[in-house]
């Protein structure tokens, strides 16, 4: 993949203020939220442009480019013609690429409102005015006099005969999220859409989730380290969040979470009333606690070494479940006995049930970096 420079976005707009700044990183997990079950995304953070998505995170084909611009009040075409963010986010469209172009996005919190007279056949004009609130409106299903008010700007802003310009990929997009509530609104909708795929999913889990994946984007987003023409590998890694890599947040948060007790028990085939619930009960308790310590390295270690032990020998229904975890706590115990000193047998087998049910009730393939 060869080096791209980056089109030159509109800075003087607002690009790096504070607002904008922060929409910006919204508006990337929301679209990413979007593409979640439909596309291998790699989304690209404030590099080729605002926002970039590409339809693949290794060796991608198509790519999408998208401004974000912010404001308090309704947006005019007018203005939005004045200000060149057309022009701008045409430049995409003029330099040599590698990639397919499959959309150019304007993304605004406010709609737009579009102004344009209609001739009647009587030789009379109507004024006619239309507000662009939809969560996507094409450049091309606009009215045929405003279509050719872009163009014609267009046309004398990049030097381009009007005849040439083409906005068929071009479009608006409303976005749901607002100035003062965007991180409450991208939080609820991750909510949602986490509760979806994963009902039995915790709350403390859910914000986990929530947290890094923000932190990572924000992280991406300002990280000023790369150069404009930097390779494509080199983006990727410094600007970058993949779906694969949301997918690793969502599986090691779900991974790390404990399981209600009765969902334990159960998993055991042991009653809330059995004489057996109760080592096993004691053993949650502890593991309760220490799982909310900071700075626990010693559970830390055991966790680590617990689920390497699950993913080099993996449950195939072959015996109980209580019988597996058995042999996994032997496993761990033989593999480091001074480790498991502070913890009894039941602690660890039950420590096992926990990961057993979190595998299960999210499909999680455990990998050599599943425990980093």
């Amino acid at each position: 993949m060869g080096k791209h420079n980056i089109v030159k976005v509109d800075m003087a707009s607002g690009s790096r203020s504070y607002n904008r700044f922060e929409l910006q990183t919204s508006q990337s997990l929301h679209m990413a939220l979007q593409l979640y079950d439909e596309v291998n995304f790699l989304l690209i953070m404030d590099h080729y442009d605002d926002i970039t998505i590409f339809d693949l995170d290794s060796e991608p084909l198509a790519v999408s480019y998208y401004q974000v611009k912010t404001s308090n009040h309704t947006v005019t075409i007018d203005s939005v013609i004045k200000n060149e963010w057309i022009s701008k986010l045409y430049e995409q469209l003029k330099r040599p690429n590698d990639w397919i172009v499959r959309e150019i996005g304007l993304i605004t919190n406010m709609p737009i409102s579009v102004k344009f007279d209609v001739p009647t056949e009587k030789g009379k004009t109507i004024h006619r005015s239309d507000d662009l609130t939809a969560p996507k409106t094409e450049f091309s299903s606009l009215y045929q006099t405003v279509q050719d008010k872009i163009k014609a700007d267009i046309s004398a802003k990049c030097n381009i005969p009007v005849e040439n310009i083409d906005i068929s990929k071009f479009a608006h997009l409303h976005t749901t999220l607002t100035i003062e509530r965007h991180r409450d609104l991208v939080e609820h909708e991750m909510t949602n859409f986490l509760y979806d795929k994963y009902p039995e999913i915790k709350i403390d889990t859910v914000k986990a989730i929530y947290r890094s994946v923000v932190e990572i984007l924000t992280r991406q987003q300002s990280n000023e380290r790369i150069p404009a023409n930097a390779s494509f590998e080199d983006v990727k890694k410094y600007k970058g969040f993949s779906k694969g890599e949301f997918k690793r947040i969502i599986d090691r948060a779900i991974l790390f979470s404990i399981p209600e007790i009765e969902d334990v028990l159960k998993y055991i085939g042991i009653g809330m009333r059995d004489k057996e619930s109760m080592p096993v009960g004691w053993a949650y308790s502890r593991i309760i606690s220490d799982s909310g310590k900071r700075g626990n390295e010693s559970f830390s270690a055991l966790f680590r070494n617990t689920i390497e032990k699950i993913r080099i020998k993996p449950y195939k229904g072959i015996g109980s479940p209580w019988e597996y975890a058995h042999e996994i706590e032997q496993e761990v115990i033989k593999n480091d006995p001074m480790l498991c000193v502070p913890y009894t047998d039941d602690y660890i087998s039950v420590l096992v049930i926990c990961l057993m049910i979190n595998i299960s009730r999210a499909q999680i393939s455990l990998s050599k970096d599943s425990n980093q």
